[in-house]
């Protein structure tokens, strides 16, 4: 039985991918983390054992860690787990390794102090990374070509829109603006991103659905609502996204949607990959006054759907990591 733990909504749509090419016995387990749990149950079909939850603060953190790994290892010691996986579970990290469970760390932040990755890549079996990390692996790797957004986004392209919205939101007529993931281990502060995108948005007169973190999102008319909403569906049929962080942007970018990265700081090699490919641009806090013109660049793009077929013709010369991890399963069993 292959154990998988989820920890983040950025990568339901992953483990869902996986899991429509996966022919064998699994067992998940997610934790309580802003709108998880719900997104969970809403886009796969298997039940996840709940277990423990996130800490924000650096203190919560460490109570969070010691109290989840406890409970998983008394959920998974008397069960016939031959394999566990997951992308930056440190407690399913710590528990395969104390019950002797063969563990495939996966990650693709390869931003400095590399938390994660320390806690989880030295106890794993097998680490799988993209072809550009850069970090530190420890054990054996293996790469594979593009980013794990590759999964989302064909997932995407298969299905369409999964979960539906009732947010009353017209195609095209609304931005996406997602937070900085403030609370994570690689970004203690945000910096002025909420300024740089209210004058934004006053400039441009622009209407926006603001994606807070922990699953708040606030619509243009000001309601802020509580809502599991899958990320994806929500930046296929806007006219761009703003984004403090790196998935709603990787995602944004290989769908061929206009895609700007406000992020406090050195970006990760998968971001660093689609900004010199063109399909994503950054604007720092000390060019913020850039931000329209660069805005204005790549939706005239995206109009003239040069964007999308450069998208298309990137995700061509990619691999599925999704795939990737089940050959890799494959192989070993």
């Amino acid at each position: 039985m292959i154990w998988i733990d989820i920890v983040n909504e950025a990568n339901v749509r992953f483990w869902r991918r996986f899991l429509k090419k996966f022919r064998g016995q699994v067992f998940l387990t997610t934790r309580r983390k802003g709108s998880l749990v719900e997104l969970l149950r809403a886009m796969i079909p298997i039940e996840a054992e709940v277990v423990g939850e996130w800490g924000a603060s650096d203190y919560e953190k460490l109570i969070s860690f010691a109290e989840r790994v406890k409970e998983l290892a008394l959920l998974i010691a008397d069960r016939e787990v031959d394999l566990a996986v997951s992308k930056a579970s440190v407690e399913q990290a710590r528990v395969a390794f104390g019950l002797g469970i063969p563990y495939i760390a996966m990650n693709d932040n390869d931003i400095p102090p590399h938390t994660v990755t320390k806690l989880t890549f030295p106890l794993s079996t097998l680490s799988i990374v993209p072809e550009c990390f850069s970090g530190p692996t420890y054990s054996e790797t293996m790469r594979f070509r593009g980013l794990f957004e590759v999964s989302h986004v064909l997932d995407f392209m298969e299905d369409g829109e999964f979960v539906k919205s009732d947010l009353g939101l017209d195609e095209g007529d609304y931005i996406v603006v997602r937070y900085p993931p403030v609370a994570s281990h690689y970004l203690k502060e945000g910096g002025p991103f909420e300024s740089i995108v209210e004058k934004f948005l006053r400039e441009k007169g622009i209407r926006a659905v603001k994606i807070m973190r922990e699953g708040i999102i606030e619509l243009p008319s000001g309601e802020r609502v509580s809502a599991s909403i899958d990320g994806i569906s929500l930046i296929s049929r806007s006219a761009g996204v703003i984004s403090g962080g790196g998935t709603m942007a990787r995602e944004a970018a290989l769908l061929g949607v206009p895609s700007i990265s406000l992020f406090p700081g050195e970006d990760p090699c998968v971001s660093k990959i689609l900004l010199s490919e063109g399909l994503m641009r950054k604007v720092t806090d000390m060019k913020a006054s850039d931000l329209p013109s660069v805005y204005d660049e790549l939706r005239k793009e995206w109009e003239s759907e040069r964007l999308r077929e450069r998208a298309r013709e990137f995700l061509r010369g990619c691999e599925d990591p999704a795939e990737v991890l089940v050959r890799v399963i494959r192989s070993r069993s």
